[in-house]
């Protein structure tokens, strides 16, 4: 069985639009480490993926547990792995990563079970499935720059816990790009400076950048998913709650908390006042 956590941009700010067309990111990055899906191999059966859980409906076709295995096999000769079994706990194109963390886990599934996968080069191929993919591999917080290559880890203070909150409102399959064309980033300036990553002695420290650098993608977000802004509102009003924002391009949202009781009590009151949503309080790591 492999733990497949929540992806959560504590910051993402969008730098500027490359010369090649992508878009220079930083992002301060953590991980759920009590919300996540999970991935298990059954080694004896037919080689195929199964997907279960409360939001196994939501993915339609190929998935990138499908991209990871295909990728492997591209390069391993008569590579043929068991059954895959996903269990899709988190809501689907949310903001959290859960497909790239979804194809993170495999990959580290099928490197402890085949001698063949272990001795390939599985961050390339991470890269090669999505921008997240990547720093899902290590699921160890860290800042990505770049369009997700550069990752260079960063040591949270213990004790930082998380509520995050999703509307469950329908999304389009191009929500990123979409968010992206309305951001209508500028170029990326030509005397863009590469930075130390941040070093935090506390968790206020933590809120504090988090605060000072915010998520550039907050703004065309909420202009294509109004419902963001009344999630923003009620994780704000939880009572110690520090700080709340977007992750990623949404529509899933997180506010920051101090201690565990903190945060699982606003977990416990949110899921009161919105029933509809899916909510989960987590300790970041």
């Amino acid at each position: 069985m492999e733990f497949a956590p929540a992806k959560i941009n504590l910051t993402l700010e969008v730098l500027g639009r490359r010369p090649d067309g992508y878009h220079e990111l930083r992002s301060l990055v953590a991980f759920a480490t009590d919300a996540g899906d999970r991935l298990k191999l059954d080694e004896e059966e037919a080689s195929q993926t199964l997907t279960e859980g409360p939001f196994a409906t939501g993915l339609s076709g190929a998935n990138l547990v499908d991209a990871a295995v295909a990728a492997v096999a591209r390069l391993v000769p008569n590579f043929q792995p068991g059954r895959l079994t996903l269990e899709k706990n988190l809501p689907v194109a949310s903001g959290i990563g859960g497909g790239s963390a979804d194809a993170a886990a495999a990959l580290r599934l099928l490197k402890a079970h085949y001698p063949q996968v272990a001795a390939l080069d599985l961050e390339t191929i991470a890269l090669s499935l999505g921008a997240d993919v990547p720093v899902c591999l290590k699921s160890e917080s860290a800042v990505m720059t770049g369009v997700g290559e550069h990752i260079s880890e960063v040591e949270l203070p213990t004790g930082l816990f998380a509520v995050l909150a999703n509307p469950l409102i329908e999304v389009p399959d191009n929500k990123t790009a979409e968010v992206f064309r309305l951001l209508n980033a500028g170029p990326l300036p030509v005397d863009n400076a590469a930075e130390n990553p941040p070093v935090f002695s506390s968790i206020g420290d933590v809120i504090r950048y988090a605060a000072l650098r915010g998520n550039s993608l907050e703004a065309p977000a909420r202009q294509l998913f109004p419902e963001i802004m009344t999630v923003l509102s009620e994780l704000a009003r939880l009572p110690r709650s520090r700080i709340a924002q977007l992750s990623g391009a949404g529509p899933t949202c997180f506010a920051l908390f101090e201690t565990e009781h903190a945060a699982t009590t606003a977990e416990r009151r949110l899921k009161l006042q919105h029933p509809n949503w899916w909510v989960a309080a987590s300790r970041l790591s």
